[in-house]
């Protein structure tokens, strides 16, 4: 196994409210681990502390074998320049679509190749095609995000990230703004991108997704990764009481058919 994402004794206080308390993770070429936990457990803070949106208060994180940061009187400092070159190596999808709507859905997914890696226009067009049709959408190049369902723009934000080409992707609740009827188009593109190998990191409340795509099911409490292990373990026959209480609020692992229309 190639390890690619590798987090050591990850912290993240705001003031005095400590959001993420020692959090220690390796992550492996292809793998997809779904993160789950009750609102407030530090899921969304882990995946911004990834991708260096949150400066991590502590820790080492390192991807595809170099530290990110420069270690020096036990604090670690970083660099904008280096931070802005990570960030396009991690995708990240979010809860909101954050589409310009003054761009075609082509445009849209342009755009991240063509200003952070200054691909020429034929390779901004070719990727651009490539990753639309990817998530099904193609057809939709022309048209504008004001014109799709909710499931599509999600779509197109998710063919936006992976036209960066990153090592590794990172989804933060991407379905929980969606209408229940949207939720199952989005989780089938995630779970193509499992099956094609693709290096997911996902935080979701949709534990039928989890069940059935995830390598690896971490649950996160107080900050602390409390338990984990394949979905079996995690979500079927769980150790702790927490993850035990969590799990009771929750029905039935189903995953939502998808509409593609």
């Amino acid at each position: 196994m190639v390890e690619i994402l590798k987090i050591e004794g990850l912290n993240k206080s705001f003031g005095d409210l400590t959001v993420l308390d020692g959090i220690d993770l390796s992550v492996n070429k292809g793998e997809t681990i779904v993160v789950i936990g009750a609102s407030g457990s530090g899921k969304s803070t882990m995946l911004r502390c990834v991708n260096f949106m949150e400066i991590p208060s502590g820790g080492r994180i390192t991807l595809n074998g170099s530290a990110i940061g420069t270690a020096s009187n036990g604090s670690v400092t970083y660099s904008e320049k280096e931070l802005t070159g990570l960030r396009a190596r991690v995708g990240m999808v979010f809860q909101h679509f954050n589409l310009f709507p003054h761009m075609t859905v082509k445009q849209n997914v342009m755009e991240g190749p063509k200003t952070v890696l200054k691909c020429s226009a034929v390779e901004c067009s070719r990727r651009a095609d490539k990753y639309l049709e990817k998530v099904g959408l193609g057809w939709k190049a022309d048209s504008f995000p004001s014109q799709l369902s909710g499931g599509q723009q999600q779509r197109v934000a998710i063919a936006r990230a992976l036209a960066m080409e990153p090592e590794i992707m990172l989804f933060d609740e991407a379905t929980s703004a969606l209408d229940p009827e949207l939720v199952g188009e989005v989780l089938l593109t995630m779970k193509e991108l499992a099956d094609e190998g693709m290096t997911m990191l996902i935080v979701t409340h949709e534990l039928g997704f989890a069940y059935t795509v995830a390598d690896r099911v971490l649950f996160l409490a107080n900050g602390k990764i409390l338990e984990q292990g394949d979905p079996e373990s995690v979500l079927i026959n769980p150790q702790q009481d927490a993850t035990k209480n969590f799990l009771r609020g929750h029905g039935s692992f189903r995953l939502p058919e998808p509409n593609l229309d």
